[in-house]
């Protein structure tokens, strides 16, 4: 709108948008997905944003808020149900940003459940979904919070192989591409970006070559905490329709390589992704692609396994 000219009143803009909220949320019928939506909803205005400790540790302690089973709040629970679980803190990412939520255990003395999937809603609502394996749980309960370190370490990899991936695609094919969509797993990404034709075979040469000079350079990946506004006058990259707070992390991989706003977790070094390897390319939609692929292990064995094809041929 800037280029035609054209002002924005954001403050009305405000005030119209909180007006449409309450009108939502009084029209609410309560049944199927919308009842799922609406108990978050009022959970979240009871307890509050949950506080992420993530970054800087997988374990912590926190207090149980609430827990919940067949959409409703309970006081407690000694069965083996399948629960969730909203915590005044946590070590779990929720998936979010295309990073896939933490697996891992809350327990103490009375209690130990195992949490299957990490969700975020609005922003900075965490709910553990899982199953309670044994003892009693109950609300106000202290517990100990133990993510999957694994998983975890294996998803920073494949969270910062994403970020390299798309700089090489921009330096490769051109500063059009863009991020569609992505998925960050423990075992695999997929990343969907804006490109018309389908990438040649010298192309993909470089993309990985690309990927895997800056692994071999073992480049420092740093965080910054900035405005949305400074960051992206140094530089960031910021994904079309996302929302952006006041204060936004910034992800950078070798300053005159990649530096992406983004507040999944990475590697503290890219020498810890090992091996990056393009498993398959293929168009997804008009105008949009998907590359799919590894690195660390699973890229050393998905060479191996070409190279055994290759010698059975």
């Amino acid at each position: 709108l800037k280029d035609k000219n054209i002002s924005v009143d954001e403050s009305q803009f405000n005030v119209l948008m909180l007006e449409s909220k309450k009108i939502a949320r009084a029209s609410w019928k309560g049944s199927g997905s919308d009842q799922t939506s609406k108990i978050w909803f009022e959970l979240k205005e009871k307890y509050g944003s949950t506080e992420f400790l993530g970054y800087n540790s997988e374990s912590s302690q926190g207090v149980i808020l609430s827990i919940v089973n067949i959409n409703k709040e309970i006081e407690s629970c000694d069965n083996h149900s399948e629960l969730a679980i909203i915590l005044n803190q946590t070590p779990f990412y929720g998936e979010s940003g295309g990073q896939v939520g933490d697996k891992g255990f809350i327990f103490n003395n009375n209690f130990k459940f195992e949490v299957t999937d990490t969700k975020k809603m609005f922003g900075d609502f965490y709910i553990h979904y899982g199953k309670l394996i044994s003892g009693k749980i109950k609300k106000g309960d202290q517990a100990d919070l133990k993510i999957d370190s694994v998983k975890r370490k294996n998803i920073r990899a494949y969270h910062s192989a994403t970020h390299l991936l798309h700089e090489s695609l921009r330096r490769t094919l051109g500063k059009h591409v863009a991020q569609k969509g992505s998925y960050v797993g423990p075992d695999r990404l997929r990343f969907d970006f804006s490109h018309n034709k389908s990438i040649t075979d010298e192309e993909m040469i470089k993309i990985n070559d690309c990927v895997n000079k800056i692994i071999v350079q073992k480049s420092d990946v740093q965080t910054r905490l900035m405005t949305p506004k400074a960051a992206v006058a140094e530089g960031a990259l910021a994904l079309f329709g996302e929302k952006y707070g006041d204060t936004v992390r910034v992800v950078i991989i070798d300053p005159t390589y990649s530096i992406e706003l983004c507040g999944g977790t990475h590697v503290g070094n890219t020498g810890e992704l090992g091996l990056f390897k393009i498993t398959s390319e293929a168009a997804v939609a008009a105008g949009v692609r998907r590359i799919e692929a590894c690195c660390g292990k699973q890229a050393e064995a998905f060479v191996n396994q070409e190279m055994q094809l290759l010698q059975q041929i």
